[in-house]
């Protein structure tokens, strides 16, 4: 059970840090926010047969930067018990993960950012094949914050993959530069189907501060771990 956990929890910050507006490396302070996100995906397959897949988080960050998510996985809503709490602490240097269902956590040493100059900024070349357009901005709902939104279209050539014809790949982004945090996005891939995140019921006041602390009650997962430590 342990080691399922820690593959568990592996693959589960790599899910987060992928999702839009969640990346555990990055620490904002001074903007305080809390809303619940969803994603959905839709895939349908040669023979008709769809696959829809969602999952739901209750995600917070206080002032100090921060963050607990509240993660339901197979479910649209946030009504069921979440199956795994990440809480990332970097004023204490600590990262805690949260196993609800076994009443268990992981500990982990949260890194001080290594501070590095470059000669210069250094630029992704840019793609021929894609097409980027800014949409007109948008308030964000409940905040007095507008959302920068932009559209990406991204055209994979015939041949380049073995496809017998062009390949495009659709995707927009509502994106909030006072929260730094991404509010909606889609990506429509005929390869990979569907896939959408939003962020509602969002709300800017500073969350409880016993959020971001450990529960009482929960056990110690022991062990090695590449990158978790026992507690002292």
């Amino acid at each position: 059970m342990k080691s399922c956990f820690i593959v568990l929890l592996g693959l589960s910050a790599i899910a987060f840090a992928q999702r839009p507006g969640w990346d555990f490396r990055k620490v904002v302070t001074n903007a305080p926010y809390s809303g619940i996100g969803v994603t959905t995906s839709k895939r349908t397959l040669s023979d008709g047969n769809a696959i829809n897949e969602a999952s739901c988080s209750k995600v917070y960050r206080d002032s100090s930067g921060r963050t607990r998510r509240e993660e339901t996985r197979n479910s649209a809503s946030c009504s069921a018990t979440p199956d795994t709490i990440p809480i990332s602490d970097p004023v204490a240097g600590v990262r805690y993960a949260i196993n609800t269902e076994n009443k268990t956590y992981l500990q982990f040493t949260i890194q001080a950012p290594v501070s590095r100059t470059t000669p210069g900024a250094r630029t992704r070349p840019a793609n021929p094949n894609e097409v980027r357009t800014s949409l007109p901005a948008s308030v964000i709902a409940g905040t007095s914050f507008n959302a920068e939104n932009t559209q990406t279209v991204t055209t994979i050539p015939a041949g380049k993959l073995g496809n017998a014809q062009p390949i495009v790949i659709t995707s927009t982004r509502s994106y909030s530069p006072d929260l730094q945090i991404v509010i909606s996005s889609t990506r429509s891939d005929p390869r990979s189907g569907v896939t959408t995140y939003q962020l509602s019921s969002i709300s800017t006041a500073e969350p409880a501060a016993a959020l971001f602390e450990l529960p009482a009650g929960l056990t110690l997962e022991q062990g090695p771990s590449r990158r978790g430590r026992r507690a002292p």
